[in-house]
């Protein structure tokens, strides 16, 4: 009891996510708001030290603004864990943000921006797309289209979890035609349940701590692993539909922060999980094939054990934020 106590406070301590920049640039009131995880500071100064002038002089490196000064108000150490850091600007006329802050060292980081001026946008920047133009910004089911095929393309643990459903009902040793028509079905139960909680969550509805389900997503990559070996589940959509309600949290841990209007919602929300769905169908249609011409048993098992290894890893890592895991 004391130990599972022990792990709950380590969750909740270290409850955002460290790859992802949040940020608030309110332009009727020539504000600017930023949060990110100092573990990302002493990586970038490769040595845990924080010196406010000089991550200040960091920060300011890696965001310009057109014809803006910004000018450094406060920055604040919450819990040893997340930077709040607060400026004023300067501006005549914003159109233009550049953002690259972490890019150099973390290809996995991002930036999102909720802009407030005369209506809200959310823009995400990555090492994709560093700059945006705030005249001619992009249309946000667009946006966040794009963002959900990457999201899940670069989600190693989310790639995982479908290639442990893939490989279950490969294991039952049923013709190609088959075997797709079934693993759509999983694909589809996925989808309903992960629409449901990423919906939720954007409007705030049902939070959990980030890290709690961070941990839980590996949990379920465990769970299904172990399960290609006993068969306590036989029917994989019945997991899928389970285990998505948890990966549907996931999803949507870079955006339910951001307090979009109910317009942006409806883009974000359709565009992000159209993205994933798009990623998701990519995957399978490449591991499906491959997977199944391996024609072996023991093959398919063997990789059940090395992500059995990963997840409990993954496990560890994410529930005490050890940082050992390099994806």
């Amino acid at each position: 009891m004391r130990f599972f106590l022990l792990m709950l406070f380590f969750i909740n301590l270290f409850a955002h996510p460290l790859n992802i920049t949040k940020m608030t640039l309110d332009e009727n009131n020539s504000q600017l708001f930023m949060r990110f995880a100092i573990f990302n500071i002493y990586k970038a100064f490769h040595k845990e030290e924080f010196n406010k002038t000089k991550v200040t002089k960091y920060i300011l490196e890696h965001i310009k603004i057109n014809n803006c000064k910004i000018i450094p108000k406060k920055i604040v150490v919450r819990n040893e864990v997340v930077v709040d850091s607060y400026y004023n600007l300067k501006c005549n006329g914003i159109y233009k943000i550049k953002f690259n802050l972490f890019f150099d060292f973390d290809k996995t980081q991002q930036g999102v921006m909720k802009v407030v001026s005369n209506k809200e946008n959310v823009i995400v920047f990555s090492p994709r797309k560093e700059v945006f133009s705030l005249k001619n910004t992009q249309n946000q089911f667009l946006l966040f289209l794009k963002e959900g095929i990457f999201h899940i393309l670069e989600g190693i643990d989310h790639i995982f979890f479908l290639a442990m459903l893939i490989i279950s009902v490969l294991l039952k040793h049923l013709k190609l035609k088959v075997s797709l028509v079934e693993i759509i079905k999983i694909a589809t139960a996925f989808t309903i349940s992960h629409s449901i909680t990423l919906s939720l969550s954007m409007l705030n509805i049902v939070t959990p701590p980030e890290r709690l389900i961070e941990v839980l997503i590996a949990t379920t990559i465990l769970f299904v692993a172990v399960n290609n070996f006993y068969r306590w589940i036989n029917k994989e959509w019945q997991m899928a539909f389970a285990f998505g309600f948890i990966h549907g949290f996931g999803f949507a841990n870079a955006l339910r922060e951001m307090n979009v209007s109910l317009d942006n919602f409806i883009q974000v929300v359709l565009g992000f999980n159209s993205g994933v769905e798009i990623g998701q169908i990519f995957i399978i249609l490449c591991l499906t094939p491959i997977l199944f011409f391996l024609k072996s048993d023991k093959i398919l098992k063997i990789i059940c054990v090395f992500t059995i290894c990963l997840s409990t890893l993954w496990i560890v890592d994410r529930a005490f934020a050890l940082h050992f895991m390099p994806f």
